[in-house]
């Protein structure tokens, strides 16, 4: 079985169980991730693995959002934290109080010892200065597109890289060699659906992971049946989480 550790179910156009039933048809579980209050309220139940986070993107005034995300983190604990991070494009709410959100978070985190999907566009630097502050050791960083030098640091601090639909576009972004650069144990698949489809389709789906796991391996020079096997385990030691069992 594949692991997709990062998939949006709430932007997808196929209904959530013709979501779950393709993904089974093509032996992949998945993660729906939170991004805001109101969609961990439509989320809860509606997917096999669910993490609950307040994304960048979605930076609310709400007094009571801390609350909530505390509330539905304390129900079960095999929900993680995700997806949260920084995110200093254009446009997007000031740095500072991405920030101070993002640390808020990990700090949750860290106290209910929960792994943590981080995103991180023009970031790295801050991302990994507000790891160290907070001293969160348990995280994956979503469709990672950094530097060598970057990833050595993620991976030094005790982090994860996930690899999504990217990798199996052509000519090979530069994303490949930084694959091919790091632990194994240290890599996950992700599809981040609907988003960053594979190459040839326009929306993404969990259902795709397996062609991402194969593009993947044949640039690591791996067979696909052990790199399935080895991300899942890869996924379940960050989580905690027997996907095996709960699919």
């Amino acid at each position: 079985m594949w692991v997709d550790i990062n998939m949006h179910l709430e932007l997808m156009s196929t209904p959530p169980d013709q979501v779950l039933k393709d993904a089974h048809a093509a032996n992949v579980t998945y993660i729906a991730t939170g991004t805001h209050p109101e969609q961990w309220r439509w989320l809860e139940g509606r997917a096999p693995h669910v993490a609950f986070g307040l994304h960048p993107h979605y930076l609310t005034d709400e007094s009571d959002w801390l609350v909530t995300l505390e509330d539905l983190l304390h129900r079960d604990e095999q929900r993680a934290v995700g997806e949260i991070g920084l995110d200093f494009r254009h446009g997007m709410p000031e740095s500072d109080r991405q920030i101070r959100v993002f640390e808020n978070q990990l700090s949750i985190a860290q106290s209910l010892d929960r792994a943590v999907i981080i995103h991180a566009v023009k970031s790295h630097h801050e991302v990994i200065a507000s790891l160290k502050r907070v001293r969160c050791e348990r995280f994956v960083i979503h469709a990672f597109t950094g530097s060598r030098e970057i990833a050595q640091t993620y991976l030094s601090l005790g982090g994860y890289l996930s690899a999504g639909g990217l990798i199996t576009r052509e000519p090979q972004p530069r994303l490949v060699s930084v694959f091919q650069s790091i632990p194994k144990e240290r890599i996950l698949l992700e599809t981040d659906a609907p988003d960053l489809p594979i190459a040839g389709q326009r929306c993404g789906s969990p259902a795709h992971l397996p062609q991402i796991g194969r593009a993947l391996a044949e640039v690591l020079g791996a067979s696909e049946s052990a790199l399935q096997q080895l991300s899942t385990q890869n996924a379940q030691r960050l989580f905690d989480y027997d996907f095996f069992q709960s699919n």
